[in-house]
């Protein structure tokens, strides 16, 4: 009897933690859904030494996976129309203060697909070429 109480509670434990689990997921969704333009740009930081007159595409250089040569790509087409891009392997963050939510947030994209594109102080993870240019226009007026 004693042994089938003990399955019983960690079931109940496991379910308890997997409807938390969800539900701080569903509200990190909600709260990043709340600080995301019309183009699927959000506004967290601005990388250490980032222009913002230039749009940053972060991906692994010279790699034959698809998010690196989307990134080329991106720069390629971006250069084309005259908007100057770099395109880097890494980005840091200079934040003054400890905020563990916003370290999360800045996280949760950085850990999207690549590539990862900065514009003027906002990022998304692989966007497509039409928001990047959208989002850089917006930022230029």
């Amino acid at each position: 009897m004693s042994a089938l109480k003990f399955a019983a509670g960690a079931v109940v434990l496991t379910l308890g933690f997997m409807f938390w689990k969800k539900h701080q997921h569903d509200a990190e969704t909600a709260a990043l859904t709340k600080i995301t333009d019309e183009y699927g740009f959000v506004a967290l930081a601005q990388p250490a030494g980032a222009d913002p007159k230039k749009v940053w595409i972060i991906a692994a250089p010279n790699c034959p996976k698809e998010g690196a040569r989307r990134a080329e790509e991106m720069a390629r087409q971006l250069s084309e129309r005259d908007i100057d891009s770099d395109l880097r392997s890494g980005v840091s963050f200079e934040m003054t203060e400890e905020n563990p939510v916003l370290f999360s947030r800045i996280e949760a994209v950085m850990n999207g697909e690549t590539p990862i594109v900065f514009v003027n102080g906002r990022m998304k993870a692989n966007p497509e070429l039409d928001d990047v240019v959208a989002e850089y226009e917006a930022a230029q007026l």
